[in-house]
């Protein structure tokens, strides 16, 4: 069966964001080398969840040792998170050849983006790089994966096997099966300019 919806995760897949995003949250708190041993340990568990359940889990920790009481309310980090991010997930590199790819792909294919990116961010960096006429919607946090698949599925009137994930992240993976849905694997070694190969071997 062919494929006729591309379902694309964003950052670490379309821009070249992942380390912008990471170093972010040691920029949020002035800590020294066995906070931020800890804080990295977090993120090794959980790096794949919303800005919001890895600041909860953090905000957490800090507390509980007792040294950091007045560590500021997860959602006042949210924004400051997202401030420092923002603007860098705007003039950060796209993946080589993500503009060109989406241009040709979407007069064929309907395009999606799914991201943890939360829903209002994720749609002005995506306007900012003039990237939301290639897309037929754009979901963010607090929409989950794989419910957002089931959606588009829906929306769409197509079987889960006319569905590509192309991600970079494990969750990109699970949401993918649990949906029925096919999916590529964007890592180090991948090109998107090689997409339209690895639909054909699909």
């Amino acid at each position: 069966m062919s494929i006729k919806v591309i379902v694309f995760d964003f950052d670490g897949t379309l821009i070249d964001s992942n380390r912008l995003k990471y170093n972010a949250y040691f920029k949020l708190f002035n800590l020294d080398e066995h906070y931020t041993r800890r804080i990295r340990e977090v993120l090794s568990n959980i790096y794949e969840q919303s800005r919001f359940v890895i600041l909860e889990e953090i905000v957490r920790f800090l507390r509980e040792d007792g040294k950091f009481e007045l560590v500021p309310e997860v959602d006042e980090l949210a924004d400051r998170y997202n401030d420092i991010v923002l603007d860098g997930a705007k003039m950060c590199p796209q993946m080589p050849g993500a503009q060109s790819v989406l241009k040709s792909l979407h007069r064929r294919y309907r395009l999606y983006v799914s991201s943890t990116t939360p829903d209002s961010a994720l749609k002005e960096i995506i306007r900012y790089r003039s990237w939301h006429s290639f897309f037929e919607d754009i979901f963010g946090y607090p929409h989950q994966k794989t419910a957002t698949l089931k959606n588009i599925i829906t929306r769409e009137m197509v079987q889960p096997t006319e569905v590509l994930v192309v991600g970079d992240g494990e969750s990109d993976r699970t949401s993918a099966i649990e949906a029925g849905c096919a999916f590529v694997h964007v890592d180090e070694k991948f090109r998107l300019e090689n997409l339209e190969n690895a639909i054909a071997k699909l």
